[in-house]
Formats: structure tokens, sequence, C-alpha cells
């Protein structure tokens, strides 16, 4: 998985502006094939600006680039958003949680617990809280 981190200081007088305009793409952005999680979050600045920070966690490189194009370095923001920062860093990471070899068991399992216990096939058992699985 690679997590891609967007942080930025938003100027003073331009937050409210900057949180209308950066909220409208959050839907866009959840509906992308790939996406695994997304975040906006932020910390208020006493100059009355703040830091944000954008963190998306994506299943493979392919879906990083068909999201953010061909460079990775220039965030992908809506139109207005990118006039009300300074200081804007776009970074990527591998995860390294992850082994790619198991990367589709691990999306499975976190389906599956959105889901629900509702869901789950009849007979799937969990090894009691602090035994672990053999299988």
């Amino acid at each position: 998985m690679i997590i891609r981190l967007l942080t930025a200081h938003v100027k003073p007088g331009r937050v409210s502006h900057f949180n209308a305009v950066i909220r409208t793409q959050l839907p866009i952005l959840r509906e992308q094939p790939g996406l695994v999680y997304v975040k906006l979050a932020r910390r208020l600045e006493a100059d009355g600006g703040e830091i944000v920070i954008l963190f998306e966690e994506w299943r493979d490189p392919d879906s990083v680039y068909a999201w953010a194009g061909p460079n990775l370095a220039r965030p992908r923001l809506p139109a207005g958003a990118e006039e009300s920062l300074s200081d804007l860093q776009v970074l990527h990471y591998e995860s390294l949680d992850v082994i790619p070899a198991e990367l589709d068991e691990v999306l499975a399992a976190q389906l599956e617990s959105e889901a629900g216990p509702a869901t789950a096939p009849s007979g799937a058992a969990h090894p009691p809280e602090g035994e672990v699985s053999s299988g």
C-alpha cells in the first residue's frame, strides 16, 4: 500500500474558504478505485491559520497515479484551494505493515469488519481474545 500525505499551512483569513473547498473534493476522492482510506485533519495556529494534513492510503502505485497524474509531487486540489496555502508538501511512503502478498486478505478482512458480523460466512470462527489462529 502507498501512503500519500499532503501537509500545508492555510493562511490566516483563508481557513473557512479552504475548508469549504477541500470538503467538496472528499466525496470525489472517496469514490476513486484503489483508495483504501482518507482522513482530512487540522491543527489551529495562533496566527489564525491552520496546518492541514490530508492522509490517503492507496492499494497500489497505479491507483495513486490514476488519481494524482504523472507528477506525484503536485497536489490534486480543487480550483481555488492552492491559493490559500503556503508550505505545501506532498510526500509518499510505502506501507510496511502489510506484506504485498497478503494485501488481498487484509482488504477482504477490512471489508468484512466494516460490513459487520451479519455478513460473515457461517462457521467462520475467530480465535478467542488473546489467542492466535494457526490457519
